[in-house]
């Protein structure tokens, strides 16, 4: 253990110079890509090779999360804007930009002030706005065809004595399938076709038939998937907009479901100690499938006198069980007892494992009486357990 020990610290002394070698490379990098993003040509080229240098450093040596990806925006940003001179150069003015590009522009913008609203309702539905306008749903729904209304579709008999209207154009158009041209010996009456050496007769192709396609799976191999799925193509500008107004909106989302889950354990620990089941989180604050019946037994646990002082048996094997299903470490003075619980589960083969029954142990543990270091245990068990 000693040995490892030294080797350990050892590779953690080598890594910091290492580490700072690397953060001079790339801030040298950082340096390249804003001379190429501030020269007056475009070179697609020189920007792509520059990117696989940063992504070598970066798989050379590992940084801090942190201060690599603060390193990457500053790399990225001389980058992203030259793009977007290069886009701006391409429409010079507002007017330039297509239906679809002003829409999901105005989408982004919509969506950035929803990020900033700190509403997580908001910033979900802003941003389902924003993957509509995407996919260009608006137009497609603006070119959808009336509604047929002839009175023979509707139903409605001519009048004794009335001719008939003439029947209105068949106009719909059909899908447009890729298909091999007609253009094989034999389907092109000039040329002859070839005799078949599989014994075919005079005139006969015994190929597979790999021309035009003959059914539903043929027609799905030569299908080429359409921009209905993907939407139009957007511009630089409205891309790159949208793009970063779809990361602040997921970053936002992350740090409201943290705090939410942060309130959603100090309302159920602060429950325990008060004993008041209606402190207990909502069903939908708990989250899961079987959020309803998670509730309603920890309210019931709670609600309930403790029925011992300290902890019992029972719930000191439950919160044991919690540590197990979280895949957390116990307090060394509990080690014997978890060695010893481990042991009893592996000649129980048949029974749950404790990632199966860990919202009953939660209640065995609120059943009982609150201590401190309980608290601590089964927080930092439930904050693994509720994420999943």
């Amino acid at each position: 253990g000693l040995h490892f020990g030294k080797q350990f610290l050892a590779q953690m002394a080598g890594l910091a110079p290492a580490q700072a070698e690397s953060v001079r490379a790339r801030q040298a990098l950082i340096e390249e890509a804003q001379a190429l993003g501030a020269a007056p040509t475009l070179r697609v080229d020189a920007i792509k090779a520059l990117q696989q240098r940063w992504q070598q450093e970066a798989h050379r040596v590992p940084l801090e999360r942190k201060h690599e990806q603060k390193l990457w925006e500053a790399f990225r940003k001389p980058i992203d804007e030259a793009f977007e001179r290069k886009g701006a150069e391409r429409g010079r003015s507002a007017a330039a930009l297509s239906e679809h590009d002003r829409r999901v522009l105005d989408a982004a913008q919509a969506l950035e002030v929803a990020n900033a609203s700190g509403d997580a309702q908001q910033i979900r539905s802003a941003l389902e706005a924003l993957h509509a306008a995407v996919r260009g749903q608006a137009d497609t729904a603006a070119a959808q065809p009336p509604a047929a209304t002839t009175a023979e579709e509707a139903g409605v008999a001519p009048e004794d004595g009335a001719e008939p209207a003439a029947a209105p154009a068949q106009t719909p158009q059909k899908k447009i399938v890729a298909m091999r041209g007609d253009d094989r010996p034999g389907m092109v009456k000039a040329v002859p076709a070839a005799p078949s050496r599989f014994g075919g007769g005079k005139g006969q192709d015994r190929r597979d038939g790999r021309g035009a396609p003959q059914g539903p799976r043929d027609r799905e191999r030569f299908e080429r998937p359409g921009a209905e799925a993907r939407g139009p193509r957007l511009g630089d500008v409205a891309f790159r907009r949208q793009r970063d107004a779809t990361e602040h909106a997921e970053q936002a989302l992350r740090k409201l479901a943290v705090q939410a889950h942060g309130e959603v354990l100090t309302q159920l620990l602060s429950a325990w100690e008060q004993r008041d089941p209606g402190q207990v989180p909502s069903a939908q604050a708990i989250g899961g499938r079987e959020a309803a019946g998670t509730r309603a037994g920890w309210v019931q646990a709670i609600g309930n006198a403790p029925a011992h002082a300290p902890l019992g048996q029972a719930a000191a094997a439950s919160l044991l069980r919690l540590e197990m299903a979280a895949e957390l470490p116990t307090p060394a003075e509990h080690l014997e007892a978890r060695r010893a619980l481990q042991l009893q589960l592996l000649t129980r083969r048949h029974d749950p494992a404790p990632i199966q029954t860990w919202t009953r142990d939660v209640a065995t543990v609120l059943a009982d009486a609150h201590d401190a270091a309980s608290a601590r245990r089964l927080q930092a068990a439930l904050k693994a357990l509720l994420r999943r």
